[in-house]
């Protein structure tokens, strides 16, 4: 994660691992906060929401259709310095094997990520699309993601390399495109994508037999509309 990205320092994070794993005790300098059937809440002081956490993970489950599997563990930060000491990635929230780490006492985005870990792996571009897509505000996403892609590279390269463009142009390009493939083939389609892809190489067979055009054609009619 990029020290300088505002958006993807702010908003969203990385995702890494899997399925949620259950954490008996929580970190060395961590007190358990409070717990609910779902989450362990871990903090050093810092204030944790569980009631608006539960809230928006019954939400997320019934956007996706998945429900969230296991015990996680929500830890709370001050700062990004401090999830990095943690985590070893400077951000304002990192989601990996369960556990969501952030400054926010609810972070939507990650809780995206969380239940999302389950339902397949279609690499970088789709996870943070769908986190962006259901955990934060779309203000000025389609904005931000028409400049990002007046560069005139390829659209793919996007999807391929999301790691290697700006943070902020990448999460606004991958946010919007997710958001559109929700609304114009509805949640049932893009769950289907994730359940097809357990690789990002397969990625694009799974996303035509999913969507019925090939993911080039399908990212070019979306900028066309953008």
């Amino acid at each position: 994660m990029r020290k300088t990205a505002t958006l993807a320092l702010l908003t969203v994070a990385a995702i890494l691992g899997t399925g949620p794993a259950a954490s008996a005790a929580g970190l060395p300098g961590f007190t358990l906060a409070a717990r609910t059937p779902r989450v362990s809440f871990y903090s050093r002081g810092q204030k944790v929401d569980v009631a608006k956490v539960e809230a928006s993970l019954t939400r997320i489950e019934g956007a996706l259709g998945t429900r969230l599997a296991g015990h996680a563990s929500y830890y709370r930060y001050d700062s990004a310095q401090e999830v990095a000491a943690g985590t070893g990635h400077y951000a304002a929230g990192v989601t990996f094997a369960g556990q969501v780490h952030s400054t926010s006492a609810c972070h939507d985005h990650e809780l995206v990520h969380l239940v999302a870990a389950q339902m397949g792996d279609p690499g970088r571009f789709f996870h943070e699309g769908l986190a962006v897509a259901l955990g934060d505000e779309p203000r000025g996403l389609r904005r931000a993601a028409k400049k990002a892609l007046s560069g005139g590279q390829p659209l793919t390269r996007w999807v391929a390399g999301f790691d290697g463009q700006d943070p902020d142009a990448a999460y606004a390009v991958a946010g919007t495109f997710v958001r559109h493939l929700i609304d114009t083939h509805g949640m049932e389609k893009v769950r289907a994508l994730f359940n097809a892809s357990r690789s990002e190489a397969g990625v694009p067979r799974a996303f035509a037999a999913t969507f019925g055009q090939g993911l080039e054609e399908a990212l070019s009619a979306w900028r066309a509309d953008l």
